[in-house]
């Protein structure tokens, strides 16, 4: 397999690789780039530590650390080395300084040039460390069934995740349905195809009382959630589509992507639109209740629901609960 081809695998199936070979306690790694020059023959490095990966937010891995090395270093993992590009999103900034200043290095399957816009010129400290790429090749033949099924199915059973409603799920403008209508939404950036598959439940929450910084403070601070937080609404929505980069969506659709509006507070800036991704669901069951957050706090079998929804809220991102704490939910509040 040429060392430059990886698009077609998503980057768990790496993940895998190394947390397998890690636990085996043969997971080795070769420096390619140190001191911002590429190297010539060096040797591997046996991996003595490693985090486990849970999830796909910079940087990959929250420590790991080599034989011979003292301390635990976070990694981002990529196909190539070209891919990384952290350190001239803005976005990026903070998690990127970070990242130099835990001596954070970078894994990838094959290097094939070095990251654009000068990052080893500026950062020269940073490391680029190789897999074993015939060892890794030989992982994905023997765990090709069940790799297969991730890439396809990305889960075996059915996971549920809470969503916050915000303004584009209730207003619609002119002919663009509210999400509630047209029974499309964009995934939080900290979902991915790997975590929300079809036929997974969308608790999509509606409160109401407080602002989400007044909120955080007042759990943050007295341990408890304010009274004034009341849950109004909770939409349960079902899954019916994979997760679609938004070209992707328009062309399955036959619209236009440079003129198609999705939703009403949906911009386009110099031809890039605001929300760039998009799954389709349909409404299983609306359970319009006026409920105090901080009662359901109190409660133990809901207790993990309402703090989902809380980092929801104040963190504006997607959170998963269990199966047990879903039934829990619809038990209290249906029956």
């Amino acid at each position: 397999m040429p060392k430059g081809h990886w698009s077609f695998i998503h980057e768990w199936v790496i993940y895998d690789y190394l947390t397998a070979r890690f636990e085996e306690g043969t997971l080795r790694l070769k420096k390619i780039i140190g001191e911002g020059k590429v190297l010539g023959r060096t040797k591997w490095n046996r991996v003595s530590g490693l985090n486990e990966i849970s999830n796909t937010n910079f940087p990959d891995i929250e420590g790991i650390k080599l034989v011979g090395q003292s301390i635990f270093r976070p990694a981002e993992v990529k196909f190539t080395t070209s891919l990384f590009n952290y350190h001239y999103e803005k976005k990026y900034n903070k998690k990127f300084q970070d990242f130099i200043s835990n001596n954070g290095f970078i894994i990838v399957a094959g290097h094939d040039y070095l990251p654009v816009n000068g990052l080893l010129e500026k950062y020269p400290q940073i490391d680029v460390y190789e897999i074993e790429v015939d060892d890794f090749i030989s992982f994905c033949r023997e765990n090709f069934i069940r790799l297969l099924n991730r890439q396809t199915k990305s889960h075996s059973q059915t996971r549920v995740w809470i969503l916050y409603q915000g303004p584009n799920f209730n207003e619609g403008i002119n002919k663009i349905k509210p999400a509630r209508e047209s029974l499309i939404w964009c995934p939080t950036e900290n979902l991915t195809g790997f975590d929300l598959a079809i036929g997974d439940r969308v608790l999509f929450i509606k409160s109401k009382g407080i602002g989400r910084i007044q909120l955080q403070n007042k759990l943050q601070k007295d341990g408890e959630i304010d009274l004034k937080w009341i849950l109004s609404e909770i939409c349960i929505a079902e899954v019916t589509s994979k997760i679609f980069s938004r070209k992707e969506y328009c062309d399955h659709k036959s619209y236009d992507y440079n003129t198609k509006q999705l939703w009403k507070n949906d911009d386009n800036t110099k031809g890039k639109w605001r929300w760039s991704r998009v799954f389709e669901f349909s409404i299983v069951n609306i359970i319009n209740r006026e409920i105090n957050m901080r009662d359901l706090y109190a409660s133990k079998r809901t207790t993990n629901f309402s703090r989902m929804c809380w980092e929801a809220f104040c963190y504006g991102k997607s959170r998963e609960i269990t199966q047990k704490d879903y039934r829990n939910l619809i038990e209290d509040l249906l029956m």
